[in-house]
């Protein structure tokens, strides 16, 4: 057995070993270190890795290796090694893919001109898989016809059961699954059996007689999130996928309802956060996102929420004037920017942590990352604090306290943000337990402590 800190470990070591072998132009150290490794490990190395490195170790691995690495790619690394590698080679290895991988490949991670050129490069090798994948492309993005595959076991319900068994070895290298069987008169479904209940029968039973006709089944056009709803609530391995013509399309599968959950999950903790979940952001890994994407995904809810808080800003400043002093009547703003910032950063830090992406060794790329989208952020609501500061009639000397304070205060809660998470970790506390409340009260107190110190310092 296999534990998992094991194959943590072991992807730790695979990383280490690629960056001291990748200096070396020789190729077969390189061969012999991928030697026995998982597909998605190489591939979540390979997304740490630049691109003349990514593209170095993908184009010395075998054809079937490749391809299922390329298909757990991120879509930032997924798209460049398209753009670059011989298209010839792209072909054959989209032809090993099941034809909804290559459509959420291409899908998710091309332009219209390059997947039309892609398809079409497909056709030439296998014109079969690629109408597949045309006809896959056809139903909206998010739904179960988008996610089906039409790789399933059919059988007949006037087979008996041992022809039954001969119908399964033909599918043998084809089916997605055997959990299921799905008895079809012509191409209508009416009826399911599994395959415990077929080895059960007599040799002369016939699939009439074993069948479930009451069978789940749902439309092409039903939304993924409430695909995944119905397998979790009913435990199915597969759900089949009906055509407005009543014929059966494909299935569902479970390891596509995982993924789902996990999108699905990714995009309502990104929103819940403040944050754009724009849907090229949702597949990519933590380090695999430019931090001019991450800025804008961030700066438009904090823009929102900086107003937000003007309004007790406001409130304090219509109060008399020798009640409340011009100091005070920030604080509310600074450390409601401060709270709201950390709490972004603590939110994609944990979901890195608990998706494998980042992990303790990484605490200084993920602190310099921080930094860089903290500064970036605080220097965009700086300059409107500056702003608006002026337009409320406050001296030029006041208006800077609050505009640094807010580069401040946006810095030091990114850095917070992503350090907290990290030292639970490490000190075998879950994340989500500690971060939030912590972030709250340790950006509210430090926030404070900041401007009272930069105002010191200008004023006079």
């Amino acid at each position: 057995m296999i534990r998992m800190e094991t194959l943590e470990k072991n992807t730790e070591r695979l990383e280490d070993g690629l960056r001291s072998v990748l200096r070396t132009p020789d190729d077969a150290p390189l061969i012999a270190l991928l030697d026995g490794y998982h597909p998605a490990d190489i591939a979540e190395v390979m997304e740490r890795l630049d691109d003349d490195e990514s593209i170095r170790l993908f184009r010395i691995l075998d054809s079937d290796r490749a391809a299922e690495v390329l298909d757990e790619l991120d879509s930032d690394t997924a798209r460049y090694l398209l753009d670059n590698e011989v298209p010839e080679r792209i072909s054959v290895l989209l032809g090993l893919l099941p034809a909804d991988d290559v459509a959420e490949l291409v899908s998710e991670v091309t332009t219209p001109e390059k997947q039309e050129s892609l398809l079409t490069s497909l056709a030439r090798q296998d014109p079969e898989d690629a109408q597949d994948v045309r006809d896959l492309l056809a139903f909206k993005q998010g739904t179960a016809g988008r996610l089906m595959t039409d790789r399933f076991v059919s059988l007949s319900p006037d087979q008996s059961a041992e022809s039954a068994f001969a119908t399964l070895r033909s599918f043998a290298d084809e089916a997605e699954t055997f959990n299921a069987l799905y008895v079809l008169a012509g191409e209508r479904l009416v009826g399911v059996l599994s395959l415990r209940d077929l080895l059960r029968a007599r040799p002369n039973q016939l699939l009439s007689e074993l069948m479930i006709c009451d069978v789940v089944s749902i439309p092409a056009d039903l939304d993924q999130e409430e695909v995944a709803r119905l397998v979790t609530k009913y435990d199915f391995t597969a759900l089949p996928v009906i055509l407005p013509n009543g014929t059966m399309a494909g299935i569902v599968t479970i390891d596509d309802v995982v993924d789902i959950l996990r999108e699905e999950q990714t995009e309502d903790l990104l929103r819940q956060s403040a944050i754009s979940a724009e849907p090229g952001m949702r597949n990519l890994s933590y380090f695999s996102v430019p931090i001019w994407r991450v800025v804008r995904s961030r700066v438009g809810w904090l823009m929102l929420l900086f107003v937000g808080g003007t309004l007790t800003s406001e409130i304090l400043h219509t109060a008399d004037e020798h009640s409340v002093s011009p100091l005070a009547a920030f604080i509310p703003l600074l450390t409601g920017t401060g709270g709201n910032t950390g709490a972004q950063s603590v939110s994609t830090i944990i979901r890195a942590i608990s998706l494998g992406e980042v992990r303790g060794r990484d605490l200084s790329r993920v602190l310099l990352r921080e930094l860089m989208g903290g500064v970036l952020l605080g220097v965009l609501l700086g300059a409107i604090a500056l702003v608006w500061a002026r337009l409320r009639g406050n001296p030029l000397d006041l208006s800077l306290v609050v505009s640094l304070t807010v580069v401040a205060v946006c810095t030091w809660a990114n850095l917070m943000g992503s350090l907290i998470p990290m030292a639970a970790q490490k000190l075998k506390i879950d994340p989500a337990l500690v971060s939030a409340p912590l972030i709250s009260t340790l950006v509210d107190a430090t926030g404070l402590l900041i401007y009272l110190n930069i105002a010191r310092h200008l004023l006079h």
